[in-house]
């Protein structure tokens, strides 16, 4: 049954912990977030990658429930054209359709994987615009934007870096500009329509780690930026009118770590005959195949039925482990990798030993320089077991949030489960449940 309540979520993509003590010290953290309620830890997804983090968010379900096990689809062509924007991927019901057949208005700027969301009013998907001769009102028109966010989204072109002309993830996802574009977005979204359930998503951090490295000093300034970023979400509410009605939250989905090397495990494949490729390098048919989400990577085989292909790379790829030069620390079998949560058409799972990423290339060399324009082999990534490295975090004040409550750690799939506590709604797929003390009710 909907009740009277408004909610804002402000998702800060590879925030962690140990940003949330520098944030204390700002003044908008200060004026919007504290004292309220914390979760200082939360357990993500496995692969602890955005899209997966960000479905099991709205969700509440693992990714194995829930569809989206990765930012792309599979192929073993350019990852580019197989980013999992459209909502048709997530399997089941989300806050979104939860709070909109209860009554709700609904709104989301950038937050992954809800391009054509029919549940959302006032809806900009995270796109990259990669078609060539894309523009702002095409692209976001092809992904569910409606004419009034089209207008908005024209309004704010001038936060863009000139270069996105150019389409393409490389030339339109330039920070900070992008996350002002967004920002600016989002403002306008709220003074203008204020949607009692509202999702915003920002990428600055995620992306200042993987250039510079976990704890340079770039994220330290970045951080400034977030805080900045808190109190135009905060002032929008309050020029909306809606401020002392709304719970505000602050959460992130995933850390990062520190990486030193990038491993083609597709050169090794190809040499041992399961991919064959053009003069070029690219891939014309595989029978197994590496498909990489950074600090791991899921094995694909092309006949999985097939035992004599299955046992054979799966003693291939034990060997390399065995070797320990390779970056692979842990070569799981599907049947493993469900009990993490995350299943899928994969045949294997490949874990890093702790500093390597894994790349989808079939050209050599093995280990090529360091790519700081490809998020999955910067100075930093992620990927990885949800248990290992700087952790995410969940924090939210207002008049239903309980103030000073304080809990160490929390599941993600328990995230939406609370949302829909709060807004009297229900998530009957949701495999979490509401964190007991976080709400006053």
């Amino acid at each position: 049954m909907k009740k009277d309540r408004r909610i804002l979520v402000f998702s800060v993509d590879a925030m962690v912990a140990e940003d949330v003590d520098i944030l204390r010290t700002k003044p908008n953290f200060q004026k919007y977030i504290a004292g309220g309620a914390e979760v200082k830890t939360v357990k993500t997804v496995y692969p602890s990658v955005t899209y997966p983090a960000h479905t099991s968010m709205i969700t509440g379900a693992w990714p194995a429930k829930h569809g989206v096990i990765s930012n792309f689809a599979f192929t073993t062509d350019s990852k580019e054209d197989t980013w999992q924007w459209d909502a048709e991927a997530i399997r089941i019901p989300d806050i979104f359709t939860a709070a909109k057949k209860a009554g709700y208005t609904t709104g989301s700027v950038f937050w992954p994987v809800t391009g054509n969301h029919k549940y959302i009013d006032y809806l900009i998907d995270e796109y990259w615009l990669p078609e060539k001769d894309q523009t702002l009102r095409t692209g976001f028109a092809k992904m569910g934007s409606s004419a009034e966010m089209l207008d908005i989204i024209e309004k704010n072109e001038g936060e863009l870096a000139p270069s996105y002309k150019l389409t393409g993830r490389k030339n339109f996802c330039i920070y900070p500009e992008i996350d002002n574009f967004l920002m600016a977005n989002a403002v306008d979204v709220i003074r203008k329509y204020a949607p009692e359930v509202m999702f915003v998503h920002n990428g600055n951090i995620d992306h200042q780690r993987h250039v510079a490295g976990v704890f340079s000093e770039v994220v330290k300034d970045a951080l400034d930026i977030i805080d900045y970023n808190i109190g135009q979400l905060g002032e929008a509410l309050e020029a909306a009118g809606v401020l002392a009605d709304t719970d505000f939250f602050l959460v992130s989905d995933h850390g990062q770590r520190q990486i030193v090397r990038t491993v083609k495990l597709n050169v090794l494949l190809k040499d041992a005959g399961l991919i064959d490729v053009d003069e070029k390098g690219k891939v014309t048919d595989y029978r197994a195949y590496c498909f990489s989400n950074a600090m791991s990577s899921f094995v694909y085989l092309k006949n999985p039925g097939d035992r004599g292909l299955c046992e054979m790379v799966g003693a291939l790829l034990r060997g390399l482990c065995r070797e320990g030069i390779y970056g692979i620390g842990k070569v799981l079998t599907r049947g493993e990798a469900e009990k993490l949560g995350v299943t899928g058409d994969f045949s294997f799972m490949i874990e890093s030993d702790g500093y390597t990423s894994f790349s989808d290339s079939c050209k050599r060399p093995i280990v090529p320089p360091m790519d700081l324009s490809d998020f999955r082999f910067g100075r930093a990534t992620h990927g990885y077991y949800p248990e290992v490295g700087p952790q995410p975090v969940f924090l939210g004040k207002g008049p239903h949030i309980a103030e000073g409550f304080v809990l160490e750690r929390t599941d993600v799939i328990n995230e939406a489960p609370t949302y829909a506590a709060l807004l009297g709604v229900e998530l009957p797929d949701a495999e979490g449940k509401a964190i007991e003390g976080f709400l006053k009710d």
